[in-house]
C-alpha cells in the first residue's frame, strides 16, 4: 500500500512540476510583454531589432512591426543607431519565407530614410541565443550601449535572460501591434512557446544546444501553425 502512495506521489509530481514551471515561466513571459510594450520611451543608444520571418517582397507582418516600433524610436532621439539581428531559415525556403532577415531588415530601414551610417547589420543570428551573442561582440563590445531590444512583446523576456547570462542589460520595448499578437489564440499561443523556450535557454548550453531551434526551424513552424497563422499544407516546397 505504502509502495502504491509513493509511486502515486511521484506521479502527481512528474506532472505537478513541470506544469507549475511552465505556468510560472508564462505569466514572467506575459509580464515583461506587458512592461515592454508600456515602456515607449527607453533609454538607449543603440536600437536592436530581432528578427523574424522575411518575404520575398519584404519583412513579413510580424517583423514590419517590429521594425515600425523601432524606427520610431529611432527618430525619438537624434544620435541612435539601428542594429538589425536576425537569420537564414533553414526551413520554408519558398515565398513564404527563407530569406535573409537582416538583409530585409537593413532595405526597410533604408527605404525609409535611415543612412547606412546608422545602420548595423548583426550577424549570425540563427537563433535568439545567437542573436544576443553577436549583439554583444558587435554593439555592447564595441561601445555602442547602452541596448534597446525590440522584438514581439512575448519574446522580450527570454532575450533580456540571456542578456544578462552573458553579462550585459537590454531595455526591452515593443509595440502592441502585430499580426502575431493580434488575437488572443495567437497570443496565447506564442506565449507558451516562449516559456517553454524560456525554461529551454535556462538549461546548460550542453543540453540546450542539442535541440535545433533556428530561424525557420520546425519549433517555429509548429508555432506558427498553434496560432492560426499558416496551415501546413502551405509548407511544402516549391522548388
Amino acid at each position: 500500500m505504502r509502495g502504491r502512495t509513493a509511486l502515486g506521489a511521484l506521479a502527481v509530481a512528474v506532472v505537478a512540476i513541470p506544469a507549475l514551471s511552465l505556468a510560472v515561466a508564462a505569466a514572467r513571459v506575459h509580464i515583461y510583454a506587458r512592461r515592454a510594450v508600456a515602456n515607449t520611451d527607453p533609454d538607449g543608444a543603440t536600437i536592436v531589432v530581432f528578427g523574424s520571418q522575411a518575404l520575398e517582397s519584404g519583412p513579413a507582418a510580424a517583423l514590419r512591426a517590429r521594425l515600425d516600433h523601432a524606427l520610431g524610436l529611432y527618430r525619438s532621439r537624434p544620435g541612435r543607431r539601428l542594429a538589425m539581428a536576425g537569420g537564414v531559415p533553414m526551413v520554408m525556403d519558398n515565398a513564404r519565407g527563407g530569406h535573409d532577415e537582416v538583409a530585409a531588415m537593413v532595405a526597410y530601414a533604408r527605404e525609409r530614410g535611415v543612412p547606412d551610417a546608422d545602420l548595423i547589420e548583426v550577424r549570425p543570428g540563427q537563433n535568439t541565443r545567437e542573436q544576443v551573442a553577436s549583439t554583444r561582440r558587435l554593439v555592447v563590445d564595441a561601445g555602442l550601449g547602452p541596448v534597446i531590444g525590440v522584438s514581439s512583446s512575448y519574446h522580450l523576456a527570454r532575450i533580456c535572460d540571456e542578456a544578462r547570462r552573458q553579462g550585459f542589460a537590454i531595455a526591452p520595448s515593443a509595440s502592441a501591434d502585430g499580426m502575431d499578437v493580434s488575437t488572443p489564440r495567437q497570443y496565447a499561443t506564442h506565449v507558451f512557446a516562449d516559456a517553454l523556450g524560456l525554461l529551454w535557454y535556462a538549461l546548460p548550453e550542453a543540453v540546450s544546444r542539442r535541440v535545433d531551434t533556428s530561424a525557420g526551424s520546425w519549433r517555429h513552424v509548429g508555432v506558427g501553425v498553434l496560432a492560426g497563422r499558416f496551415r501546413w499544407r502551405e509548407l511544402r516546397r516549391t522548388n
